[in-house]
């Protein structure tokens, strides 16, 4: 993992922590962040947020945000987006961040 792939993961964290967790409230938590490293140097970023205490609910399916981002060596962040029979490909941090999350 590069020094850029690092710094970005850290944004990513602290952006989600802001819009995500809506300002650390209490009733707000991460559920899962994942990091995968590939062979080819893209670092694979998966995060699901939602309500505590959501397990076995219907909000659990229906009301957790989920971001899958890649982060390429150099820092630039992708992610693909399904809208209506395909993907579309969101590039740069406003981009990904704004409307690559998944409802």
């Amino acid at each position: 993992m590069t020094k850029w792939q690092e710094i970005e993961i850290k944004r990513i964290l602290k952006w989600v922590e802001e819009h995500d967790l809506y300002k650390n409230d209490p009733d707000h938590e991460i559920k899962i962040f994942e990091t995968q490293e590939t062979d080819y140097g893209t670092v694979i970023v998966y995060i699901e947020s939602g309500l505590k205490n959501d397990a076995g609910t219907m909000a659990a399916v229906l009301c957790r945000t989920r971001r899958h981002i890649f982060i390429g060596p150099k820092g630039g962040l992708k992610c693909y987006k399904h809208e209506k029979g395909h993907d579309r490909l969101l590039k740069g941090w406003t981009n990904v961040m704004i409307f690559g999350a998944d409802y």
